[in-house]
């Protein structure tokens, strides 16, 4: 199978990509990154500086993203724009499979067709209650007792609103920072990931529904970052 691997360069993509790099071997991989994500707005400062931090993957355990592309024959290709003038890139590969893993940009209806069997995301967070950004952040300033991952399908360009494949949960660990809850989703992810790929054919068949409106979350602001702290949280 033809699998194009989409992802933002950060220690959570860098964690998953080793690990699924490796469990994907008998698989034709690509490799896609966002050059940027989202719209560049200035935010709080600890925002900015966790931020920084995410993108601190030089010294973690594990091979850089470019080694791991080597790795399996292929090299990164830098997205500043999927539905655009890079949506060629996307198409020379021929994917059957798209896997977003924290990719940067929305898909929109023309890209998703692209793949035979359509785009599937890793979301980092329990659908539908927390749509959006940083849902570990939300959960956890919500007080929630689980974390979680959800694994859906991308059908259209609204946001993690596809139907769900599978969820994963796990305790909320009062002893880590949000980065650190975070990474600790990533292993449990792939393991998704591994599982619905050995059912995909049959998956992409199946009729999709969209998912209930649930909670959208964007970036937290000042107020709801000083509550954050205030909780007891560190960002990392």
């Amino acid at each position: 199978m033809r699998i194009a691997l989409f992802y933002n360069r950060d220690i959570y993509a860098h964690l998953a990509l080793n690990l699924l790099t490796l469990k994907l071997s008998e698989h034709s991989l690509g490799f896609f990154y966002s050059e940027h994500v989202g719209t560049k707005v200035e935010r709080d400062n600890r925002l900015q500086k966790l931020a920084e931090f995410e993108k601190s993957f030089d010294t973690l355990p594990g091979n850089s993203f470019e080694q791991l592309a080597k790795s399996a024959n292929s090299f990164e290709n830098a997205i500043t724009d999927i539905n655009g003038v890079d949506a060629e890139k996307l198409t020379d590969f021929k994917p059957d499979l798209v896997v977003s893993i924290r990719f940067g940009q929305i898909f929109q209806a023309s890209t998703i067709s692209i793949s035979r069997l359509g785009v599937i995301n890793l979301h980092s967070g329990l659908l539908p209650d927390y749509k959006g950004v940083m849902a570990s952040f939300w959960s956890l300033l919500n007080g929630a007792s689980e974390l979680g991952t959800t694994l859906h399908w991308i059908t259209d360009n609204k946001i993690d609103s596809g139907e769900i494949i599978s969820r994963c949960t796990q305790p909320v660990r009062h002893g880590l920072t949000y980065s650190q809850q975070v990474r600790a989703l990533y292993e449990p992810g792939v393991e998704q990931i591994v599982r619905a790929l050995g059912d995909i054919e049959s998956l992409a068949k199946r009729q999709k529904k969209n998912l209930p409106d649930g909670h959208y979350y964007s970036f937290p602001e000042p107020k709801h970052l000083d509550a954050f702290e205030e909780s007891g949280w560190k960002l990392y």
